[in-house]
């Protein structure tokens, strides 16, 4: 890896920003991170504005009122851009808006992307027609509140406790195909974690990183992508560049040693490896391995 051409980093947020010790970021608006976090937080920040980079992006899943209380202690202006949602919206921090990502898309002769990004409006669907009815069914069936997310691309609610995440799953789902066409649920993917129930409009967190290169006329060879769990899967499969913590999960720490000197795992674990990476990176320097 050749640091010193490295022009823009797209960061993973959750098991890569954290302090050493690992200690976990909140996921309500209302939450606020500890004298520990902001430490490690504001260290990065100081760290990224004096390096070399060009670009310093957050490529997260969370949804902006979660992420806006950790990236409030970023204040270098290289950290403009946030693609959040699995890459469903990017924020403009300097302008203050959310980017039209299909004509964005279509302006930088990306169409098939642009058709994907298209999908985001029957995701706008999907998301009024789960707040007049969805909920409504799902609640009235497990007799425990299951409001979404304040999210914009992807619909997204808790699994009550005690609940079969599977079973809740399967039953969004068949609701879903009693309203939706054929050809707009093809757009959708449903799929579950161990505390969520997640649908997405088919845009992954590659499609942010391909979209924002390329509206930035960033080659790919000179970006660097940085995750560490299982939802940066398809990231480290198709993508050059890449570095994980130390705390990686075992897949992405394979896959990462598979790709000889453009993947890096870092000695350090979760917002020491970055700051790490970043303190190699002065300008004018000659980069490394």
């Amino acid at each position: 890896m050749n640091r010193s051409a490295l022009q823009i980093i797209f960061q993973d947020v959750d098991g890569c920003l954290n302090p050493e010790n690992g200690e976990e970021f909140g996921v309500d608006p209302q939450w606020e991170p500890s004298p520990r976090q902001v430490e490690m937080l504001e260290a990065i920040d100081r760290a990224v504005d004096a390096s070399s980079l060009q670009h310093f992006v957050i490529n997260t899943g969370r949804f902006q009122p979660v992420l806006d209380n950790i990236v409030k202690h970023f204040r270098t202006p290289k950290l403009r851009f946030l693609v959040m949602e699995h890459a469903c919206v990017i924020h403009d921090r300097k302008t203050g808006t959310n980017l039209n990502l299909e004509s964005m898309a279509r302006a930088c002769g990306m169409n098939p992307l642009a058709e994907r990004y298209a999908n985001l409006a029957t995701m706008r669907k999907l998301l009024h027609w789960y707040d007049v009815r969805g909920q409504a069914e799902m609640e009235r069936h497990y007799g425990a509140p299951m409001p979404r997310l304040d999210k914009l691309g992807n619909l997204s609610y808790a699994v009550p406790h005690g609940v079969d995440g599977a079973e809740v799953l399967t039953r969004i789902e068949a609701l879903v195909h009693q309203d939706f066409t054929e050809a707009e649920i093809q757009q959708l993917e449903f799929c579950r974690s161990d505390r969520f129930i997640d649908i997405l409009p088919g845009i992954h967190k590659m499609d942010g990183i391909e979209l924002l290169c390329a509206h930035l006329s960033i080659d790919l060879q000179n970006a660097l992508a940085v995750g560490d769990f299982l939802n940066d899967l398809a990231v480290f499969q198709s993508f050059d560049q890449v570095m994980c913590p130390a705390n990686a999960h075992p897949q992405i720490l394979e896959l990462t040693r598979s790709k000889g000197e453009c993947g890096h795992v870092s000695a350090f674990p979760y917002g020491a490896a970055l700051l790490d990476l970043l303190g190699t990176m002065h300008p004018g320097s000659t980069g490394g391995a």
